[in-house]
C-alpha cells in the first residue's frame, strides 16, 4: 500500500511530539531490524533514550545479525529444502555481530554453500543467477555473454578472464563479483528500498559515490551505514507513515505478542507459507491469532486490579504503538463491562485489525 493510501484508511502515525516519536522510532526500528516489534521490557528502555544510541544497540544484537542473513538467504531463495545449514552459514551471526565477518563475507559464504549451488545447479545457471543477483547483469544481453561464457570457463576448472580478473574456479567467480562496486551499490541500494522505499539514487550522485568508496575502503563499514540512516532525518519521516508488516514480521510479531518468544524456523516457515498462500492472508492471520491465544503459551497482559480504561490503553500502546481514541477506550470499556466479557477479547480484537497488519 502506498502511503497516500496509508493515510487513507487512518494509518497515518499522529503528529510526532518529541515524546511520541521516541515510541514510534523504536517500534518501526525494531520492525526493520528485528522483524519484530519491541518487548515491554525492551519499549521501556529503550523510550526516551538518545537516537544514535538506540540505533547503535539495536544493530549490534546478534538477533539484528541472524535477521539479516535469514533476508539475504530469502533474497537468493535458499528457503525451506535450499536453505544452508553448514556450520559456517550456522556461526555468521555470531561473527557478524563481534565484527570477524562483513556483509561482503556472509554473501561469500551463501553464494558458496552447497544450498546455493542445489538451488542453481550446473555452470550456466550459478554464473547467471551470480551475474543477475549480485551485479544486476542481463546475461541475454550481448555484451553480458562474454562474461557468462568465460564464467562457465571458471566454474568448470578452467581459467580464463572474468570481469577484468583472472580466475580458474566458482570460488574465484564469486570474489571477482563481489569485488565490483556493482555489487556494493545493489546491496546498499536493497536496503536503502526496504528502509526509505526509495532508491539509493535519490540521494544524489556525490553521496551515493560517497558512500560507495567508504565501503570500498572498509567492507565492515555496512552495517554502521544502516545505523546511520536509521538515525537520519530522512529515517524519521518515514516514520511517520506506517507501513505493511511482512509475512515473516507478521508471524514474528504474533509469537512475540502472545507467546513472548521467537518463533522456531519451523513454526515460521509452516505460518509464512501459509499467509503467502493467501490472496488475502488477513482471515488466516485472524486464525493464527486465535491460536495461539488459546495455547497454555499464551502471556496476556492481566486485567485484575487495573483500571480498564488504562488496561485498553496499555494494550493499544503494546500491540499497535499508539494512544486509543476517547471513543476507542470507550468502546473497548463498555465490552470489558459486559458479563462474561474478558481481557482476552481486547487482545484478539486489536490483533486481528487491520491495523496490526502495518508497523
Amino acid at each position: 500500500m502506498h502511503d497516500a493510501h496509508a493515510r487513507a484508511a487512518g494509518l497515518e502515525c499522529p503528529a510526532m511530539r518529541e515524546d511520541q516519536a521516541s515510541l514510534a522510532y523504536v517500534r518501526r526500528l525494531c520492525f526493520d531490524v528485528l522483524h519484530r516489534p519491541p518487548t515491554p521490557t525492551e519499549l521501556a528502555s529503550l523510550k526516551g533514550m538518545d537516537l544514535a544510541r538506540v540505533a547503535r544497540q539495536i544493530w549490534r544484537r546478534r538477533e539484528a545479525m541472524s535477521e539479516w542473513l535469514e533476508e539475504e538467504l530469502w533474497f537468493h531463495l535458499l528457503i525451506d529444502r535450499f536453505r544452508p545449514r553448514t556450520p559456517a552459514i550456522e556461526a555468521l551471526p555470531d561473527r557478524l555481530a563481534q565484527g570477524k565477518a562483513s556483509a561482503r563475507d556472509a554473501t561469500a559464504e551463501i553464494l558458496l554453500s552447497t544450498g546455493f549451488s542445489l538451488r542453481n545447479p550446473g555452470n550456466d545457471t550459478f554464473v547467471t543467477v551470480v551475474l543477475e543477483s549480485c551485479l544486476g547483469i542481463t546475461v541475454q544481453e550481448r555484451r553480458a555473454k562474454a562474461e557468462l561464457e568465460a564464467g562457465k570457463l571458471l566454474y568448470d576448472g578452467r581459467s580464463a578472464r572474468f570481469l577484468g580478473e583472472t580466475g580458474n574456479s566458482q570460488a574465484d567467480i564469486v570474489r571477482i563479483v563481489l569485488d565490483q562496486d556493482a555489487f556494493r551499490e545493489r546491496l546498499l541500494d536493497r536496503h536503502h528500498q526496504r528502509l526509505f522505499r526509495a532508491p539509493l539514487a535519490s540521494r544524489g550522485e556525490a553521496e551515493r559515490g560517497a558512500l560507495l568508496a567508504r565501503l570500498r575502503d572498509d567492507e565492515q563499514a555496512f552495517f554502521a551505514i544502516l545505523a546511520e540512516w536509521t538515525q537520519s532525518p530522512a529515517y524519521l519521516a518515514a516514520v511517520a507513515v506506517k507501513r505493511p508488516r511482512t509475512h515473516r514480521e507478521l508471524v514474528r510479531s504474533l509469537y512475540f505478542d502472545v507467546l513472548e518468544r521467537a518463533p522456531d524456523y519451523d513454526e515460521l516457515r509452516n505460518m509464512r507459507n501459509a499467509l503467502q498462500s493467501m490472496a488475502d492472508p488477513a482471515p488466516l492471520r485472524a486464525v493464527f491469532s486465535k491460536l495461539l491465544l488459546d495455547s497454555k503459551e499464551a502471556k496476556l497482559p492481566a486485567l485484575t486490579g487495573a483500571d480498564p480504561a488504562e488496561f485498553v490503553r496499555g494494550c493499544f500502546l503494546r500491540y499497535l504503538g499508539r494512544e486509543p481514541s476517547q471513543a476507542e477506550t470507550a468502546e473497548f470499556t463498555a465490552v470489558l463491562a459486559e458479563p462474561g466479557a474478558n481481557h482476552a477479547l481486547v487482545v484478539r480484537a486489536l490483533l486481528t485489525s487491520v491495523e496490526y497488519g502495518y508497523c
